[in-house]
């Protein structure tokens, strides 16, 4: 399996978690490793006139997090590239209805890579879901489903079976800050172990996350990497970049949905 297949594979395993939600290679951070992180951080380091110990760089789970809302607007994107050409890129939109668990998803997607494609391929899709009916397509073509009580029952208990916390790495307070109107703590990492036992050297390393102060459920978070194979300028010098972010807004702002025009059982 090439890179970008498996780059796209978990971003879409992420999506996934988080549309049912109810209540890069990219490492998937356990809580115990997050712990792990708290507890090395012994040093009593002032930050704006706060000891970095005593503020929880701890986020909670993305599902825990997004579900003690009432409402929220998800915006997701994740972006790998290469000095060869390949590219993928994904942007996923979640609006949701914590209340009454419908929610509005839009994914674009782009990708690219020059030993197989001739040109970029582009798709949007748009799911929708309301009460037990899911939609999705986009423009008129739409597919309309319809569960029953105990299938929406079964998928109930699925739902809060896995959680998921992106890649944080021995994160260091920044300072008290307010991110898309909610009070927040701002902590900034490098990812650790690059070139370990590849030899490659991290040219960008920049990783930053807000979390709320009431809940520490994650408002906003941002991973930037570049990774070169070789030595600049050497013949097997190959440049990898990851971008990957979370944007989290509209937060308890009442929302409503209504289904596409054209998205009708198929009896009708």
């Amino acid at each position: 399996m090439n890179k970008q297949k498996l780059i796209k594979i978990m971003f879409i395993l992420i999506t996934v978690f988080i549309v049912t939600a109810c209540n890069l290679p990219i490492h998937l951070g356990t809580n115990a490793e997050i712990d792990a992180d708290n507890t090395s951080q012994a040093a009593e380091t002032p930050a704006q006139g706060v000891f970095a110990e005593k503020v929880d760089s701890k986020p909670v789970g993305l599902q825990e997090g997004l579900g003690s809302l009432d409402s929220y607007l998800i915006t997701l994107f994740l972006r790998s590239s290469d000095s060869k050409g390949a590219l993928t890129e994904m942007t996923e939109t979640i609006e949701r209805s914590v209340v009454d668990s419908n929610s509005h998803t839009t994914t674009i997607s782009k990708s690219f890579d020059p030993e197989n494609d001739s040109e970029e391929n582009n798709s949007t899709e748009e799911t929708y879901v309301i009460g037990n009916v899911t939609c999705t397509g986009s423009g008129e073509d739409w597919t309309y489903s319809d569960m029953t009580a105990q299938e929406k029952e079964m998928l109930d208990v699925y739902k809060g079976m896995v959680d998921v916390i992106p890649l944080i790495d021995n994160p260091e307070f920044v300072g008290e800050e307010t991110v898309n109107g909610i009070d927040a703590n701002h902590f900034a990492f490098k990812v650790s172990g690059i070139g370990d036992s590849s030899g490659s050297v991290a040219t960008v390393n920049s990783g930053d996350y807000w979390l709320a102060k009431d809940g520490n459920y994650i408002v906003k978070y941002h991973l930037l990497l570049e990774v070169q194979s070789a030595a600049e300028g050497t013949q097997d010098n190959e440049t990898s970049n990851i971008e990957a972010s979370i944007d989290l807004t509209n937060i308890n702002v009442p929302i409503t949905f209504t289904l596409p025009q054209y998205c009708v059982p198929s009896n009708e």
